[in-house]
């Protein structure tokens, strides 16, 4: 068993990030319960109501346990360590929300958890695999519904096999969710996306190449997302948001199928973002750069390196909107670099995506700016 909260694989070949799935999913389950059953205990102190599990070190699991969440959580039909992945969605069963909460003791915590349980409304619906709670979910279908991972999976390996000759290039699964991204060929988004540059007398930086990468979750950390990404020369140009799949109602797997259908379509409007960048004139694209980064959260390593970066590539004249977002989406590079996980790099990239509709006139500002 995978049962380490920090656990994280990475794949060579595109069968055995399915065979991965498809072995996680035979091993776990779903059980449907009111919310008002479920009852929260410490790791501390409550080591020996947890039962034994097959194949399992119990020792490993529960000291993993208390390294992260610290908790248990207890329902009629068992007990079972609560993984790093639920905590957020048990708090959301509760109806409790705050940063504080992180920093309250471990029975503390439990106690606030139980009491608001007591009172929650609705049913949960919880995510077991590899030896933990991975999800505490909303047992509504209108909020959550379950998409099976190695099927949603497997439709888009079959659409881009057979549609898109994809090349595989990289997998990865952990416990919060799984990714898997293709090089394509699509020459009509390559065409669409040069013939864009020359309609506003701009030309690409090198040779255009597509990526696709799909990611989902079954602990509601994603929908089922598509990304879709051009790699100009040496720049990897974010196509704004994810087409993405909720996971709500029984029509998942179908509106994912759809949307893998609808790709190029979708991200050809897109494009038209791309073009109003273009048109938008910066007369201090340093500083616009440092101050987009800073209003959404960037660190402020990661900003003196991407304006390092955009320096050299761009310098420091009046450019275009455009020139300063292919040099925000270095800032992918430079996290990769420093060791951010593959989860934490899609969560920067949909970061990304979301500046690319940012009012750009706010941040052109004069002067000498701190990060």
């Amino acid at each position: 068993m995978y049962y380490y909260d920090e656990f994280g694989k990475e794949f060579k070949d595109e069968l055995s990030f399915h065979e991965y799935l498809e072995e996680i999913d035979e091993r776990a389950k779903w059980i449907h319960i009111p919310s008002r059953s479920l009852s929260v205990l410490t790791v501390s102190g409550h080591e020996v109501l947890v039962p034994d599990m097959e194949g399992v070190n119990m020792k490993d699991l529960l000291a993993d346990t208390k390294k992260y969440s610290g908790l248990l959580l207890q329902f009629p039909e068992g007990m079972y360590p609560l993984g790093k992945t639920a905590v957020s969605t048990l708090k959301d069963r509760a109806r409790i929300k705050g940063t504080a909460l992180m920093d309250v003791k471990k029975s503390v915590l439990a106690d606030i958890l139980n009491e608001c349980l007591q009172v929650a409304k609705g049913d949960a619906l919880l995510r077991i695999s590899e030896g933990k709670v991975r999800g505490v979910l909303s047992g509504d279908e209108a909020d959550y519904a379950i998409i099976s991972m190695p099927k949603l999976f497997m439709v888009a390996s079959a659409y881009i096999s057979g549609d898109r000759n994809g090349e595989f290039i990289y997998g990865y699964a952990d416990h919060n969710m799984a990714q898997i991204t293709w090089k394509i060929v699509d020459q009509k988004m390559t065409k669409a996306y040069a013939d864009l540059m020359e309609e506003h007398g701009k030309k690409p930086f090198g040779n255009l190449q597509t990526f696709i990468r799909i990611v989902s979750s079954d602990v509601g950390a994603s929908g089922a997302n598509i990304f879709y990404s051009i790699l100009d020369g040496d720049f990897t140009i974010v196509l704004g948001e994810a087409l993405r799949t909720k996971h709500r109602h029984k029509q998942g797997l179908e509106e994912f199928s759809e949307n893998m259908e609808s790709i190029f379509q979708y991200y050809k409007q897109k494009l038209r973002d791309i073009g109003k960048l273009c048109d938008i004139r910066i007369r201090y694209p340093v500083n616009a750069l440092s101050e987009v980064m800073k209003k959404q959260s960037f660190g402020k390593k990661l900003i003196a390196e991407t304006v390092e970066r955009f320096k050299t590539n761009f310098g420091e004249q009046p450019c275009s909107a455009y020139e300063i977002y292919c040099g925000l989406c270095e800032a992918l590079f430079f996290a990769r670099k420093s060791g951010s996980s593959p989860s934490n790099l899609v969560k920067m990239e949909e970061k990304i995506a979301r500046c690319m509709n940012v009012r750009w006139h706010d941040y052109d500002i004069p002067g000498e700016i701190s990060l």
